[in-house]
């Protein structure tokens, strides 16, 4: 009879991933730490808020950035929006950078380009949902709305992003990195 219950543990699956998550954790905190020293989280807020900004101004909108913790954008006099930490987009950042460079057994070219790809299309992809978001803002709509809009778009775009980055990095740079192994010659 069949037992759901009764796994077996390959050994060497189970060293890749304490490996993996080891190294997972060693990058987020050293990257965590080398941004948040370089760039303190209210500058980024900032400059998120600026380009925020920008973006509104385009679509004609006037508005003016409130530097404090968060950051505000008071548009035309009547709706303020604030920029925090969640906003910026470094969490996403940090973590799929670390899963990335965390990535053993694939070459460290393909990690720093992975993680370097991961994070502008992170960014990007950040400031489209921060301008989804605005969107239902200054369309009017219901507070619960907003709210409603914000939090999903938020936990849909930690999940998806995060994920379908590592995983469109990992398919390629394991492709990569087969034809590398299939053009190097052989040593017998």
């Amino acid at each position: 009879m069949f037992n759901i219950f009764k796994w077996k543990i390959d050994k060497n699956e189970s060293v890749k991933t304490g490996r993996f998550l080891f190294y997972f954790v060693i990058f987020y905190l050293v990257i965590s730490g080398i941004v948040n020293s370089l760039f303190p989280l209210i500058v980024v807020e900032e400059m998120v808020a600026r380009v925020t900004l920008l973006f509104l101004n385009v679509i004609g909108f006037s508005g003016e950035i409130v530097v404090q913790e968060p950051v505000l954008i008071l548009l035309n006099n009547t709706i303020t929006i604030a920029i925090s930490e969640l906003c910026t987009g470094l969490m996403e950042l940090f973590i799929v950078s670390a899963a990335i460079l965390g990535s053993h057994g694939i070459a460290w070219k393909l990690r720093i380009a992975g993680a370097i790809g991961a994070a502008i299309v992170l960014q990007v992809l950040n400031f489209f949902r921060i301008f989804v978001t605005l969107f239902v803002i200054v369309g009017g709509s219901s507070i619960e709305t907003i709210e409603f809009t914000h939090n999903i778009l938020f936990r849909l775009f930690l999940f998806v992003v995060i994920a379908g980055a590592y995983m469109v990095w990992f398919l390629w740079a394991t492709k990569r990195q087969k034809m590398t192994e299939k053009e190097a010659p052989s040593s017998t």
